[in-house]
């Protein structure tokens, strides 16, 4: 799926839609996240918002796939701010809200991004994040955390990247 189009990205699809053992199914579920057309990894998050296309229970494990993707973590990150409202009322009892937030902010070690995770957790006050909550308040610290991190260490990490290349 990396290395393919939107061709071999289909064939996945199709080859999932028709799978009947559960871990040929999972399988196929993960390697569909790893397409680096961000048209398809849109597409893709968007079918979790239709169980005829992708289980309820089986939702967060594909948003968190395509997070983990480079090509995908600005999209799925965008994609839980954008649907929060919706995820949560449709996702009731099958969304993993931790696992959804911890997934989607697990390389977060910017500025910009707690500066967004901090808009997310106001803006989304009002209908609360669920089982996420506690997840929410760990991905803020952990982002500070990195950003303290690479504060810290950047200029010997580029020192060495120039000495060594």
């Amino acid at each position: 799926m990396a290395s393919g189009g939107e061709d071999q990205w289909n064939f996945g699809w199709k080859m999932f839609q028709n799978a009947s053992i559960a871990i040929e199914a999972n399988k196929l579920m993960a390697a569909l996240a790893c397409t680096k057309d961000t048209a398809l990894l849109n597409q893709y998050l968007n079918y979790t918002l239709d169980s005829a296309k992708i289980r309820k229970q089986d939702a967060t494990t594909v948003i968190v796939a395509v997070a983990s993707n480079v090509h995908g973590q600005t999209l799925a990150w965008n994609f839980v701010r954008d649907n929060w409202r919706y995820i949560t009322q449709y996702g009731s009892g099958s969304f993993s809200f931790a696992s959804l937030i911890s997934g989607v902010t697990a390389s977060f070690s910017t500025q910009a991004e707690l500066d967004e995770l901090e808009k997310f957790m106001m803006d989304n006050s009002d209908i609360g994040f669920g089982s996420g909550t506690t997840a929410l308040e760990q991905a803020l610290e952990k982002t500070r955390a990195n950003i303290r991190w690479v504060a810290a260490n950047q200029d010997e990490i580029k020192d060495w990247f120039i000495q060594h290349t």
